[in-house]
């Protein structure tokens, strides 16, 4: 595929952000891959999605942590469906599972999986997914094995953190993609993207000492430190930049063709 048929596939949305006193709006500051609120759900994705979700349909989410996708789509899939939710982290599948309990879906549960290197029909008791979601949980493991259990017709619907995310400090991050390597990643596994969309939020800062300040207070800097990342972030805005791309994702959706 050429670089045009992509660039004319996939749709982008920018969002601008003023900082015109140095502070982060909304203390949205994180200790991660970026400063602004990449872990957000895009709602024009989440409606994509759940148009792809048949009502009373079966539903997967890989890294599901406190089971957000799954309360997000519950209108879909419960009463008469199914959500599975698959994490390492205990804890936050301990959340999902009294949340769950608190809304009355017993048709959710969620199970201790490495999603990379396990087997999903394991906790696929029901049968295979109509829809299997990955939220910034992305690789090439991730799509593979998902392929495998998505019967033909089935959805893949993920979000991946996107290649232009701290590009003008020369620090992506290191599991961000580009729209070409995760087209790559469906071709390979027969998913045909029918949902292409980059996300963008771009953050203008007039006062760069105070910013660089509230970053500090809000705790946040020792992985950046570790990384590299303080540094670059702090010769970018010596050497004047003011523009940060804070948060940047690739959504898709695509289907399983039939063999």
């Amino acid at each position: 595929m050429s670089r045009a048929a992509i660039g004319e596939k996939w749709r982008t949305e920018t969002l601008m952000r003023s900082v015109p006193d140095g502070n982060v709006p909304g203390g949205d500051i994180r200790d991660g891959e970026t400063i602004g609120t990449h872990g957000d759900m895009g709602e024009s994705w989440l409606s994509a999605v759940k148009e792809t979700l048949p009502a009373g349909g079966g539903h997967l989410d890989l890294g599901c942590g406190g089971g957000r996708m799954t309360f997000a789509l519950s209108d879909q899939w419960a009463p008469d469906g199914w959500s599975i939710g698959a994490d390492r982290d205990e804890e936050a599948l301990d959340r999902a599972r009294t949340s769950a309990e608190k809304e009355n879906l017993p048709g959710a549960r969620f199970f201790t999986l490495d999603v990379e290197k396990e087997a999903y029909a394991t906790i696929l008791s029901d049968g295979p997914p109509d829809l299997v979601t990955a939220h910034l949980c992305m690789g090439l493991e991730i799509v593979r094995r998902a392929a495998s259990v998505l019967p033909p017709g089935g959805m893949f619907a993920c979000v991946a953190l996107y290649k232009d995310l701290w590009r003008e400090i020369g620090q992506p991050s290191r599991f961000a993609l580009s729209e070409t390597e995760l087209e790559s990643m469906l071709e390979q596994f027969d998913l045909i993207p029918q949902f292409c969309r980059t996300e963008k939020e771009i953050l203008e800062i007039e006062n760069p000492r105070d910013f660089l300040e509230s970053s500090q207070n809000a705790g946040i800097i020792s992985r950046w430190k570790k990384s590299g990342r303080w540094e670059a972030l702090n010769r970018y805005l010596e050497e004047g930049g003011r523009r940060l791309v804070v948060r940047a994702q690739l959504q898709c959706i695509a289907r399983k063709a039939a063999p």
